[in-house]
């Protein structure tokens, strides 16, 4: 009775916290600022379950599992306690990065979506810099300007949850400068060797049949038209955010200095002038960043790559703690067989499970860290794997972490065991307390 009174107030307070938000939305603070701000300034910041909840949104740092783009899991948050998950993930400068999260609760808006720069993240939520975060729809889209590792954090709000779908998927910021053609039909890419390995290649060479129309990549002014030795015949075109478009080797130009076009105009011809009059006809095309030179141009023209799939139905484990059923099974970096391991650990070893990728499940171990084990090689850890009889010469921690021990007399005697992790058995005795033993 006493648990629910507690859980009635703060979902009473938080109901206010809820009204302080709505307030704030004129601001340009995250949903999830506000949110916080709403809870240090109520009357429940002094409960631990409010303090809880803020040093998981902080946690960032505690997760080094870099997963690979695309990516699609299903994940579970449970309501009764306060939590975070981290998703870290490469991103290339010209890439368009969509993330789409959708949950089986009432509301979306239960649901903090923030990225970060994964260089910022120190444990301190005003050190970290914010690059996005999400209003209230689940969604968020936004273009990279620099390689890096991002960093997406989930949050809910205190006492909500559920099954999450995430996906995150990449394409280039731009369009494909040519018509029916795509990144399949590159023939040359960036830092290929040119002129027997004196300089670079400093863009992406597209063969086409002369006279294929040359088409803009973004909206932006033509900044120049002219014809130099190695280009032939070129355009500059200036997209407005910090990049200039080069194309090269045209057969002929369509517009002139400072004229405004739009994504998908025709600008040009495909053509072979310049050093390219021995070769095919073909379209040198290369991005330009303000202040640094050339950059790779394949990230900004790149297609949309195919997700992985994922059964809805297929949600039961991600709510449970599993224990490896194998002899011994290795947990990976990424969840493919040829990737790298985490390491190799022996049967009955225990672990949460965060989510579900197709057909592996995203770990965490008792010590922290983050992996991908085969779904075939787990099992759910529901029932005890046999028993102990605690003494009072035993030492039961709370956590396999923690730096302090349990004592007293609710701990001896028979012990039921669900699981190990290094030489520790995760034990529950008769009296409901659970812990971990550790080793004699």
């Amino acid at each position: 009775m006493k648990s629910f009174v507690i859980i009635l107030v703060l979902s009473l307070g938080i109901g206010s916290c809820n009204g302080l938000k709505m307030d704030q939305l004129l601001n340009k603070e995250s949903p999830y600022k506000q949110y916080l701000h709403a809870l240090e300034n109520s009357d429940l910041k002094e409960f631990a379950v409010v303090q809880e909840w803020k040093k998981q949104g902080m946690e960032v740092n505690e997760d080094s599992l870099i997963i690979g783009l695309p990516y699609s899991e299903l994940s579970y948050f449970d309501p009764k306690y306060p939590v975070s998950k981290f998703w870290r993930y490469p991103v290339l400068e010209g890439q368009e990065v969509s993330i789409e999260v959708k949950t089986f609760t009432d509301s979306i808006s239960s649901f903090f979506l923030d990225v970060f720069d994964g260089n910022t993240i120190s444990g301190d939520e005003d050190k970290l810099r914010s690059l996005w975060h999400s209003a209230s729809d689940g969604t968020i889209k936004y273009s990279v300007e620099n390689d890096g590792i991002h960093v997406l954090r989930i949050q809910p709000e205190l006492f909500r949850g559920g099954i999450v779908e995430l996906k995150i998927n990449y394409q280039g910021s731009l369009a494909f400068p040519l018509p029916e053609k795509s990144t399949k039909n590159i023939a040359s890419f960036w830092g290929d060797p040119r002129e027997g390995n004196r300089r670079k290649h400093e863009g992406i060479d597209v063969f086409a049949p002369r006279g294929t129309p040359v088409l803009a990549a973004s909206d932006g002014r033509i900044r120049r038209v002219g014809d130099n030795r190695l280009g032939g015949k070129i355009i500059w075109l200036n997209s407005g955010k910090g990049h200039s478009q080069y194309y090269a080797h045209l057969d002929s130009q369509l517009v002139g200095f400072g004229q405004k076009v739009l994504q998908g105009d025709t600008i040009g011809w495909v053509g072979n002038t310049g050093n390219a009059i021995t070769t095919f006809p073909h379209l040198h095309f290369g991005i330009y960043k303000s202040g640094y030179g050339a950059t790779d141009p394949l990230p900004f023209v790149i297609e949309k790559p195919d997700m992985v799939s994922l059964d809805l139905n297929d949600t039961t484990r991600i709510k449970e703690n599993g224990i490896i059923t194998a002899t011994r099974a290795n947990i990976r970096n990424f969840p493919n067989a040829q990737s790298g391991k985490i390491g190799t650990f022996p049967i009955n070893t225990i672990f949460s499970i965060e989510g579900k990728t197709k057909n592996w499940y995203r770990i965490k171990l008792p010590d922290g860290k983050m992996g991908f084990i085969f779904e075939n090689l787990i099992a759910v850890s529901n029932e005890p794997l046999g028993t102990m009889v605690i003494h009072s010469d035993h030492q039961i921690k709370p956590s396999w972490m923690a730096d302090r021990v349990l004592g007293g007399k609710g701990l001896l005697g028979e012990a039921q065991i669900y699981g190990y992790f290094k030489d520790h058995a995760l034990i529950q005795t008769k009296s409901g307390i659970r812990g971990w033993r550790l080793p004699d």
